[in-house]
């Protein structure tokens, strides 16, 4: 069913939403052309840095990302309670460091002409929390860069473009975690951690970097690419440092190493900023890695029972979680959720009928409801 994006996604509304964009003909314009032999594989790093600096400027989160060869996938949340708070002084700063005027005018005079204008700043500030203006940011900077560099003109992009509404958090953990084990998927990875430019393997470089404690693991460990290099030592703060050999760090095949995600949306609630989940980043490891295990053709397909507690409280099926992480993008259209999500999603843009309902029967059952 093919419905306008503004029927759904609403200027002002908070929403969680998974965004998907491919190259123009499914050519690989972020990997290696099979046809010229030219590798474009550092415009994958362009795409996440560019992530990075929208991110800070937009009142948007950044929750989950994966940059294929051919296209990638964003988790975003829209924030505009954080727009809504900005000072005129900030809404205008923010703008003028997406858009910086070419000619040298003082950034103090720049700011005052968009403050003594109360009209304008309130189209910025309805901007900086739109899905489309960040959308169309991210997407058209790499287009640029990538023309400029081919010397070419026309699409880099097929379409705009896709999107998903997430409706809840059994949608949202599922469709982070099937963004997260792309590269897993697609047997370009064999864990979460070797899984390249994606949001998993930021935050666990992260991690590794706050709580391992420097000489506890061996140095031939820390830069080899171990087939079964395990990252679930690492789940729990306080392992002994003996524990930590099994866990590899391999080297990152990108040019550049962020090892800081607080650009990225917290998992778990802080005392500064809002996750994204009801559960901790630990917790969220553990379900991206061992749902990896489950999808690599090396590993027994069985459900680890431990995963069970995790995706309960959530909302999610353990029985159909394999099935749901694997086909999470063709399994649902405009949105995905919990069935009483669905419903009112349908009612809410003027539909009786949704695809992905038979999914998410199979896929989400409600949470059981919290302790008081």
């Amino acid at each position: 069913m093919t419905l306008p994006r503004s029927k759904y996604v609403r200027d002002g509304e908070e929403g969680v939403y998974h965004c998907y964009t491919r190259c123009v003909r499914r050519a690989f314009l972020c990997g290696r052309d099979p046809v010229t032999g030219r590798d474009f594989s550092h415009r994958k790093a362009l795409i996440v840095r560019r992530l990075e600096f929208l991110a800070s400027i937009f009142a948007i989160d950044v929750c989950a990302y994966s940059v294929m060869d051919s296209h990638f996938h964003d988790i975003l949340r829209l924030r505009p309670d954080l727009a809504s708070a900005w000072s005129d002084h900030e809404v205008a700063t923010r703008w003028l460091s997406l858009y910086p005027k070419k000619k040298k005018i003082p950034l103090d005079v720049q700011i005052s002409a968009l403050i003594s204008s109360p009209e304008r700043i309130a189209i910025l500030r309805r901007r900086l929390s739109s899905l489309s203006w960040f959308m169309g940011r991210l997407n058209e900077h790499i287009a640029r860069v990538a023309n400029k560099e081919d010397d070419v003109k026309g699409r880099f992009w097929a379409t705009r473009f896709t999107c998903q509404a997430l409706l809840d958090d059994a949608a949202t953990a599922a469709c982070m975690v099937y963004a997260d084990l792309n590269l897993i998927r697609a047997g370009l990875a064999a864990s979460p951690e070797e899984s390249d430019f994606t949001s998993i393997q930021e935050r666990i470089r992260a991690w590794a970097k706050l709580n391992l404690v420097p000489n506890t693991i061996p140095p031939d460990s820390i830069h080899t690419n171990q087939p079964d290099s395990s990252i679930s030592p690492l789940l729990h703060t306080g392992m002994k440092a003996d524990s930590l050999n099994s866990f590899s760090i391999s080297t990152p095949t990108r040019s550049f190493d962020n090892t800081s995600a607080e650009w990225l949306c917290p998992i778990q609630s802080t005392p500064l900023r809002r996750g994204i989940l009801p559960m901790t980043e630990a917790d969220y490891f553990e379900l991206v890695d061992r749902s990896g295990r489950i999808l690599r053709t090396d590993k027994p397909g069985a459900m680890d029972p431990n995963l069970a507690p995790i995706l309960l409280r959530i909302g999610a099926r353990p029985e159909a979680w394999t099935d749901t992480v694997s086909h999470f993008g063709s399994r649902f259209r405009l949105a995905a959720g919990l069935i009483s999500s669905l419903r009112r999603f349908a009612n809410q843009i003027g539909c009786r009928w949704l695809t992905g309902i038979t999914a998410a029967r199979a896929a989400f059952a409600a949470p059981p409801p919290k302790a008081v």
